[in-house]
């Protein structure tokens, strides 16, 4: 009996792991849906076209100037979910596919003559430019693209604000603490990602345990006759899958189907942004 235990805390310890990624998944969908309502409601204030990292034409009329700016941070947000899974994820999918027969997230793009750009996300979409698409895939890090410029649109909305100085630095202090708790919830599931179990903890409770197994058998069945064989294998199915489901929630980011659902932060978070923007009138019902 003791000899199970081991076996149980290896399994409740990766199952904290899949607990506290499902967690960060939900906190990096949540403070999406907060930053973009704080976003638009801040950019409704704003009274000058001060936007100097938006690529706006010099002196463009106000009402212009505040839809470019919500657009820019509700394109931006919708992107950062999907710039954390591509980070998360391996970039290959052969054996995803050899089970599931999709085909590739990757695709082709042309950007003139006879030139292509492998592995930018069709779940982009028209959410940035084919230039800002390429210089995202080129990021080693995806995610701080994406959070730097959530920075540079929050400290555009800040200058951009009417009123005091005072609401304009509140305005700053609270957007630029939502994208500091974005950060948070992808830097947990990156901890979780690449920080896996020893391999020598792994290696030897696997070789324990068929050891065990091993000498069990042989012992029931010299006291027991061959009739004890069916309840052994039953025995044996459920603590070689004790170690197994162990081992799928380790690190549940990969392409396995017991692993999160990655993709639906991005969906997820695309239906929040679009209800915030369809509420503040900036998105046609």
């Amino acid at each position: 009996m003791f000899s199970h235990i081991p076996r149980i805390v290896f399994l409740q310890f990766n199952f904290n792991r899949y607990w506290d990624s499902r967690a960060a998944m939900g906190k990096l969908i949540e403070v999406c849906r907060t930053f973009i309502s704080t976003a638009v409601v801040g950019c409704q204030a704003c009274e000058a076209p001060y936007l100097q990292n938006t690529n706006l034409v010099a002196h463009v009329h106000k009402e212009e100037a505040k839809i470019e700016l919500v657009r820019q941070f509700a394109r931006w947000t919708c992107v950062f979910p999907i710039a954390t899974r591509n980070f998360l994820r391996p970039e290959s999918r052969v054996e995803f596919e050899a089970c599931c027969n999709v085909s590739m997230v990757c695709n082709k793009r042309r950007k003139g003559g006879d030139k292509y750009i492998m592995g930018i996300s069709p779940d982009l979409g028209d959410l940035i430019s084919f230039e800002e698409a390429t210089e995202l895939q080129n990021s080693p890090f995806q995610p701080i693209f994406v959070l730097n410029k959530l920075r540079s649109l929050a400290w555009d909305a800040s200058e951009s604000a009417g009123a005091s100085s005072c609401k304009q630095a509140l305005l700053y202090r609270q957007l630029n603490q939502q994208i500091d708790t974005l950060t948070g919830a992808w830097g947990a599931m990156e901890r979780i990602n690449l920080t896996p179990l020893p391999f020598v903890y792994v290696a030897h409770l696997r070789t324990f345990l068929m050891l065990y197994l091993s000498f069990w058998h042989l012992s029931a069945i010299a006291l027991n006759g061959w009739v004890c064989i069916p309840p052994l294998m039953i025995a044996s199915w459920g603590l070689l899958g004790i170690e197994a489901a162990a081992v799928e929630c380790e690190r549940p980011f990969h392409w396995n189907k017991n692993h999160l659902a990655l993709g639906k932060m991005g969906v997820v978070v695309a239906k929040n942004v679009h209800q915030t923007l369809l509420n503040c009138g900036y998105a046609p019902a």
